[in-house]
């Protein structure tokens, strides 16, 4: 009985020694197997190209918000705006789209492929398919156009074309003012060789 106690205590004496030992080396094996990780292996994943934004520095979709002196509210956004480092201030954008609302709530929107900002000329600029939309149901494309920050002031030049509710206009240039018959409201303007084409079908 004494020999058969003795083994037993044997047995769980090198049970806590190896059970604990046979743990270790099944944990280190998994570690030595584990595949080893490449840090390099991330710098294809990283799209950002550090030397050519610290060249040309450039914010990725920028906002501008301003109020008008004549109350009505102007949003800008853009999909990439580029800073001139020579001149505060200023900046060039990509898909420009600006957002005029009167007081009144009608609301006229200016789009174009590229413009320009000038804060402290307060002028924003629009060139490359640069096109009008209005509540109102005007709708006017131009080469270029440009619209003030402080007050409600769009003007449109080098040749424009309109449609309208009741037609089709062209005229060298068109202006987008308050209009001083109806306070917080718009009213448009075109000048130099104005053409209608009245389309009876169009009107309401």
């Amino acid at each position: 009985m004494g020999g058969r106690d003795n083994a037993y205590s044997r047995l769980v004496f090198w049970l806590k020694i190896l059970l604990p030992l046979a743990a270790l080396v099944i944990l280190s094996t998994m570690f030595l197997v584990a595949r080893t990780i490449d840090p390099s292996r991330a710098i294809p994943f990283a799209k950002v190209d550090v030397r050519s934004l610290a060249r040309e520095p450039r914010i990725t979709g920028p906002k501008y918000s301003s109020v008008t002196s004549d109350g009505s509210s102007l949003h800008i956004t853009a999909a990439e705006a580029r800073p001139e480092p020579a001149r505060p201030g200023h900046a060039t954008a990509t898909n420009v789209v600006a957002t005029l609302t009167s007081p009144a709530g009608q609301t006229t929107v200016l789009t174009s492929e590229r413009g320009k900002i000038d804060t402290p000329g307060n002028l924003v600029t629009f060139d490359g398919k640069a096109r009008v939309a209005q509540a109102g149901g005007y709708q006017v494309t131009a080469p270029h156009m440009e619209a003030a920050l402080d007050k409600t002031h769009v003007l449109a030049t080098g040749g424009v074309t309109a449609t309208a509710p009741f037609g089709r206009i062209t005229a060298a240039q068109m202006q987008i003012t308050p209009d001083p018959a109806a306070s917080g409201s718009y009213v448009l303007v075109f000048n130099g060789g104005v053409k209608l084409v009245y389309d009876p079908g169009k009107k309401r």
